[in-house]
């Protein structure tokens, strides 16, 4: 009985975070800075998808400044990638165009669309 209550306790915990955790959108729309953005795309002819990663670099009430990872990775990190990751390069979105970012956009052979926030 004991365990049956630390079974439902521990389940209870993990949905009542999970509920708590803001979803992407969210965290778009409330940026910053170290967040990463995990952009996922394909590759016309590639087997598997390649994510991109983008950490903003500022915040701006109009705008946010992202850099781009010095390459594409083969799977989503596990944990926030170091800032020596990133290009010194800047690329400036406005907060529509971040938005944007969630869906694929028309035209876009590679199927490109955010699907994560790291914080």
């Amino acid at each position: 009985m004991l365990n049956y209550a630390r079974l439902l306790g521990s389940c209870l915990l993990a949905a009542l975070l999970t509920a708590c955790r803001p979803n992407v959108q969210e965290l778009v729309k409330q940026p910053q800075v170290g967040d990463v953005y995990v952009v996922q795309f394909q590759s016309p002819g590639s087997a598997k998808p390649q994510f991109y990663l983008y950490r903003v670099q500022r915040v701006r009430p109009d705008a946010v400044e992202l850099a781009a990872a010095r390459q594409p990775v083969t799977e989503p990190p596990a944990t926030l990638p170091a800032p020596g990751t990133f290009s010194t390069t800047i690329e400036t979105y406005s907060r529509a165009e971040a938005l944007e970012l969630l869906h694929e956009q028309p035209g876009d052979v590679n199927h490109a669309r955010l699907i994560e926030v790291m914080r």
